[in-house]
């Protein structure tokens, strides 16, 4: 936590500086302070992946249509908005972010968040909703990444984000050193949904990066069951 709060202390007077590399600004890019070297490698996937789970094809320029996955067993969700594959620079900023409370980055990767989402035109749905983290992560990271990205999401948006609508209320295991058998078993009866206000709802599930698609899938169940009408995904980073 008193690393999370340092921070931000810092995040606010570094100064027209770009917030991924500290070098000197000469203009600004995607709306925020980027140098051009950065936002050279931060260019959004256009095209060339699932519609509905972000697997990327070989050719970027390819159409975003379903893959052979998602004919056969469609996702539980509506559509997806990602900016990038999870490598180079974009995998960097999210582990500084996520894992070494970096936050000066918050601002760059909501919007280039919001800019992925912004092509996809959420702007019609009813609410924000974060991937939750349990309390016992929670208070070891100080912060829940997919939250924080909501609320600036949710800025930009105009949509209001629901913070303790969908909680996990259980701890489970890092993600990342399962299998996508283990991952699923893990993560049955996790999550819940705490009220009705988005029982026939729109809304926009957000994480930060997805990997086999487990957490949204048990995210995403959960909220159907609570009544929720149609549920659009929004990822900063689809892992290859």
């Amino acid at each position: 936590m008193i690393k999370f709060l340092r921070s931000k202390f810092f995040a606010h007077i570094i100064g027209k500086r770009c917030q991924v590399c500290s070098r000197v600004l000469e203009g600004v890019h995607y709306g925020i302070m980027l140098c051009s070297d950065c936002a050279d490698q931060l260019v959004p996937r256009t095209g060339g992946y699932c519609a509905m789970c972000a697997r990327v094809y070989a050719l970027d320029d390819e159409s975003t249509h379903l893959c052979l996955d998602c004919r056969l067993k469609p996702v539980l969700w509506d559509g997806i908005a990602f900016h990038s594959v999870y490598q180079g620079l974009l995998r960097d900023m999210i582990i500084r972010y996520k894992f070494n409370a970096d936050l000066g980055l918050g601002n760059v990767l909501g919007s280039l968040l919001y800019e992925a989402a912004s092509n996809h035109h959420y702007e019609y749905l009813d609410w924000i909703i974060p991937v939750p983290l349990h309390d016992i992560r929670l208070q070891s990271r100080g912060f829940n990444q997919s939250l924080e990205l909501s609320r600036i999401l949710g800025k930009k948006t105009k949509l209001p984000v629901l913070k303790d609508v969908l909680v996990k209320v259980r701890h489970t295991p890092p993600q990342s050193s399962m299998g996508k058998k283990s991952r699923l078993k893990s993560l049955k009866g996790v999550f819940q949904v705490r009220t009705d206000i988005v029982k026939n709802s729109r809304i926009i599930l957000v994480d930060d990066i997805m990997t086999t698609g487990s957490t949204l899938k048990e995210c995403s169940k959960v909220l159907l069951e609570a009544g929720v009408a149609e549920i659009r995904v929004a990822i900063l980073s689809r892992a290859v």
